[in-house]
Formats: C-alpha cells, structure tokens, sequence
C-alpha cells in the first residue's frame, strides 16, 4: 500500500522569525536546562527522509503523525514534517525527557542553533538556556551540528 502525504508548499522563510533569531556572538553562553519549553510550544518538526523509515518502525513514535510534506520553493527538495500544537508527543510526562533520546531528531537535538548555508550559526533566543553554562565556541558548534545532519542522512561522506 501506498503511503499518501499531504503537501505543503512552504515560504522561503517559514518558520524563521527574524525577531525570535540572532546570530551567535562570540561571547554567547548557553547550556541545555532541561526545561522542555521548546518541546511545548506550536511549530513544525522538519524530518528527513531517513529519519521518518527510521520512525515509522520505532514503537516508541507510535503517537506521531507524520502524513505531511512540505516542498521547499529554493531548493524543491521534499520532507515529512509533524506539528506540535501544545507538546510533542515524544515528551515524556515526567520530567523534560524525549522518548526518542539518545536517537532523536536532528531539529531537535540541534535547537536552538541553526547554521545557514553561509556557515553562520543564528540562535534561538527563546531558549532560557542562553546566559547559562559556557561560552559557546562557533566552530565546535558548526562541527556538533554537522555531525548531526550526518547522523541524520543529511550529509553523506564520500569514499
């Protein structure tokens, strides 16, 4: 059986509000307080294609709803989204943990930086975490999130 999707076209810039986003400052300190607030807020999950085969068989995602598709109008590229509309469903009820973790999203284990194509790293400013923990080294970041879009099928290494 066929699997069907809905399609979406998106804006070239949904989902970033410049008001919300900055770019890092080499004097950014942030650390992960676990407070789960970007686990409960409405927005759109971008998947890749290897993470949503990966999900499908995941008993653990069982309470996903992925049957959406959004197409880039840049790049024309396709992926699975979910939305959240109060909390994802992947948050566990006690405490801020995520049933997928450690094999989470890369959306997620990204947030709150997003490294554009230039190599800039914009961050979150949301996220209560920022002014805690240390200062946040760009290029040990740009690496971190590179290796999550490997680990997600995003990039793949040639031989």
């Amino acid at each position: 059986m066929e699997e069907q999707f809905e399609m979406h076209e998106r804006a070239p810039n949904d989902g970033f509000n410049e008001e919300e986003w900055s770019l890092l400052g080499d004097d950014t300190r942030w650390e992960c307080i676990r407070c789960s607030r970007c686990c409960r807020r409405p927005w759109s999950v971008n998947l890749t294609w290897w993470e949503y085969e990966r999900l499908k068989n995941d008993p653990r995602a069982a309470e996903l709803k992925i049957d959406k598709v959004e197409v880039d109008p840049v790049t024309g590229q396709t992926h699975p989204y979910f939305v959240i509309s109060k909390k994802c469903p992947m948050l566990k009820d006690e405490g801020a943990v995520c049933r997928l973790y450690p094999d989470w999203l890369y959306t997620c284990a990204t947030y709150p930086f997003l490294l554009l194509q230039d190599g800039s790293i914009f961050t979150h400013m949301i996220c209560p975490g920022f002014g805690h923990g240390e200062i946040i080294d760009p290029e040990e970041m740009r690496n971190k999130i590179i290796a999550q879009r490997k680990r997600a099928g995003m990039i793949v290494d040639e031989q």
